[in-house]
């Protein structure tokens, strides 16, 4: 009897100990995602590297690169089955690519002419099967409808786009730096760096296809030139990169007017150099601001926001490289990545979810010309 007793806790303790095994081993490959990163592919880069990053540890190893030419700016369907990437160049060779993405592999859709030079920005709808690409040379707009599969369909809108702005070198002529959908995906943020403006599109149905419709415009500070935005969940309060001054400025909607409150400098109160500002997120729970700045700076910058959305500069870290250009939280929100582009790596931070702020970790990513980090 004694005997038929031990054995049976024998038979016990094994299964917990295969069920907390399996759970180990669930958990930790739940820990492990795929991440892509863009590149310019005139100085050694391949393409498209797909790495796969841990959270738990922020630990990268790379899978695998795809040759495609300058992919500056990469984005993804809703069911991660589709990666688009923009072909920034400045000759008709300048387009559109789709891939089909299995979590660990990149294969070839199909590409399409992005009608304007220098594409550096694309966006995709999660409610509508829209894919919309900014033109910076181009100063245009392309809007293309998207295949069942993922790939891209047909040229729906070009849209041009003209204007100027103060600065004579940067703002002779528009320049559409980025599209970003609304979080309802029912409007279109477009920002103008060579006009100082930016122009805000209806998403409607025309046929058998969804097209932009121009419902307003803001008028950002002279001379700033508006690059990237971000845009709160309740959409009331518009956060605008502004490139040319390293600033951030916050617009607050009264009614159906986007009124001006503040604009906040990246930059340490003693800093006198160039200005580049590159890239603007927001943490998923829309108390905390980050923005990073090229020239003279190599800096990335957190800003807490308040219940009533004003910014407040809280702290400026090096990047530990040359040209921060975009960057990316951890879906978890634990790790923040930088992509410096002039020094090739990616350098990971910690981040504390409460507080905002950034820890040194003193671990990086070697990779040739990262302009695009995305999960």
């Amino acid at each position: 009897m004694r005997n038929l007793y031990i054995e049976s806790i024998r038979k016990s303790m094994k299964t917990i100990f295969t069920l907390l095994c399996s759970f180990y081993v669930l958990n930790t490959v739940a820990q492990q995602i795929p991440m892509l990163v863009g590149t310019y592919t005139q100085h050694g880069s391949q393409g498209i590297y797909l790495y796969t990053f841990h959270l738990g540890t922020a630990e990268a190893e790379l899978l695998s690169a795809t040759t495609t030419t300058n992919p500056s700016f990469l984005a993804k369907s809703k069911n991660n089955k589709t990666v688009y990437a923009v072909n920034e160049t400045g000759d008709n060779e300048a387009s559109l690519s789709a891939f089909a993405f299995d979590g660990e592999t990149l294969s070839f859709l199909n590409a399409i002419p992005s009608n304007g030079a220098y594409p550096c920005h694309v966006s995709v709808s999660e409610k509508h099967a829209l894919a919309i690409v900014a033109n910076y040379g181009g100063g245009s707009l392309a809007v293309y409808n998207l295949e069942k599969n993922g790939a891209l369909g047909s040229l729906v809108q070009h849209i041009q786009h003209k204007g100027s702005g103060q600065n004579k070198d940067r703002q002779a002529s528009s320049h559409v730096h980025s599209a970003f959908f609304s979080p309802d995906f029912q409007r279109v943020y477009v920002q103008d760096l060579g006009a100082d403006q930016i122009t805000i599109y209806r998403v409607r149905k025309s046929g058998p296809d969804f097209v932009l419709v121009e419902e307003q415009t803001i008028n950002t500070p002279a001379g700033g030139g508006p690059r990237h935005v971000v845009i709160d969940k309740k959409e009331k309060n518009l956060y605008v990169l502004l490139e040319l001054t390293g600033e951030v400025a916050h617009f607050q909607k009264k009614g159906k007017d986007w009124i001006f409150m503040q604009s906040v400098s990246m930059n340490e109160e003693n800093f006198n150099g160039a200005n580049g500002a590159a890239e603007i997120k927001m943490s998923a729970d829309g108390k905390h601001i980050y923005a990073s700045n090229r020239g003279d700076a190599n800096t990335i910058t957190l800003f807490a926001v308040d219940k009533s959305g004003s910014m407040l500069k809280k702290a400026v870290y090096s990047t530990k490289g040359k040209g921060p250009r975009n960057f990316n939280l951890s879906p978890d929100g634990k790790h923040v990545l930088v992509a410096n582009q002039q020094s090739n790596n990616i350098v990971i931070f910690e981040r504390n979810v409460q507080t905002g702020e950034l820890i040194d970790m003193d671990k990086e990513i070697q990779v040739p010309t990262p302009v695009c980090v995305l999960f």
